[in-house]
């Protein structure tokens, strides 16, 4: 029976899972109704994303409606989805697109699409939003390798130059604020991390796990500061996530309560096999039990295991866990049937020891993704100028 997904500008974490959950179950094309805006909360476009990345395979012909957008306004009101990532990366995937009226507007969408990806390649301030920026890789298009993530020759950006990308763009996010984030004293670890998470998805993510490459799928990387107010009643990052519930806890044990500060979002994120059937080498995950996808999902994080499936190959994502672990922070993994996360305050990173996650709450029955997101959450205090 086909169905209708309609985003709001609240999601959280646990709706946009309950969204899977239906498009899952959904056993015709589904229609996508997107705002044109959402409300920033951390990790919630990456998880729109990855709805959006599951949802545009499983169709046959991918249709999106614009929530309130008119005919007559589209031109314009689309430039203005189209400069956040979730209105991006919808346009792009999408094969249909409709005004609220059921108007075509594909062309127009998809001209919106071309002069923000634009933008985003050329660091323009269009694409920056507040304090967080983001930078997608549109793969079987001709923006498969943004120069701000790769070199000439195609090779990934070394983790000293993610470094400066980041660091670059945080200072002109922050711009002549009068309390800025402190980053030099984490930088070459996030630079560390970035560089490893997002290496992961270029060897990885680009093809299918018999060697296909992908049509039109998203990789990339999401960076945003998060502030806390805590002067303002219900403004407290722990408040605004409090249906998030391991993250709310993480926030609110661990974030300064006079409000210096806040956190940085890191979020890495593809549409290819996801980490399982790339390590098993299977296109179909109901060939595995939960235990086996979880223990192959595991093995990813040791050392000197990639999800080539061959050891020896590196160590990759264990060290994106080191360094999580001395920056005090926490992780999200949704990949395949898998929703999980660490807080490395409650469980250390201890050198050699097999990588261990815990169950996201209320996640007994999860569906079913294209891909894999990786979401890293670190306290970042500020400084007066």
């Amino acid at each position: 029976m086909s169905k209708t997904i309609q985003f709001n500008r609240n999601e959280t974490i646990n709706s946009v899972e309950r969204h899977l959950l239906d498009l899952q179950e959904s056993t015709g094309d589904t229609e996508l109704q997107l705002p044109s805006d959402i409300i920033e909360r951390i990790g919630v476009d990456a998880s729109l994303l990855q709805l959006l990345m599951t949802w545009s395979q499983k169709q046959k012909v991918p249709s999106l409606r614009i929530l309130g957008l008119l005919n007559k306004d589209a031109e314009t009101a689309l430039d203005k989805v189209c400069e956040n990532v979730v209105g991006l990366s919808a346009v792009t995937l999408s094969r249909a697109i409709s005004s609220w009226d059921k108007v075509d507007i594909r062309s127009l969408g998809y001209a919106a699409a071309g002069r923000n990806v634009d933008a985003m390649i050329q660091e323009s301030a269009k694409f920056q939003r507040g304090t967080s920026f983001a930078v997608l890789c549109f793969d079987g298009t001709s923006k498969a390798h943004p120069r701000n993530l790769y070199y000439a020759n195609g090779d990934v950006l070394s983790a000293r130059d993610l470094k400066a990308l980041f660091t670059r763009r945080l200072n002109l996010a922050e711009g002549n604020s009068a309390r800025r984030v402190r980053i030099e004293d984490v930088a070459t670890r996030l630079g560390t991390i970035l560089f490893e998470a997002f290496r992961n998805t270029h060897q990885w993510a680009r093809t299918t796990v018999d060697g296909v490459p992908l049509r039109k799928s998203v990789r990339g990387l999401l960076i945003r500061r998060h502030r806390q107010h805590p002067a303002q009643h219900g403004s407290g990052l722990e408040e605004r996530h409090e249906q998030d519930a391991p993250l709310a806890r993480f926030l609110a044990k661990y974030l300064d309560p006079a409000g210096s500060g806040g956190v940085l979002e890191m979020s890495v994120f593809d549409g290819g096999p996801g980490l399982a059937r790339r390590f098993r080498g299977t296109s179909d995950l109901t060939s595995l039990s939960l235990e086996d996808e979880r223990a192959a999902c595991l093995d990813c994080f040791d050392k000197h295991k990639t999800s080539s499936g061959m050891p020896h190959r590196g160590m990759g994502l264990c060290a994106a866990m080191r360094d999580l672990h001395q920056l005090g922070g926490f992780l999200r993994l949704r990949t395949g049937r898998l929703s999980l996360f660490r807080n490395f305050h409650e469980e250390p990173f201890v050198e050699g020891a097999p990588a261990s996650f815990t169950d996201w709450p209320a996640s007994e029955n999860v569906a079913d993704v294209a891909g894999t997101v990786l979401t890293f959450i670190i306290p970042i205090p500020e400084v007066s100028q």
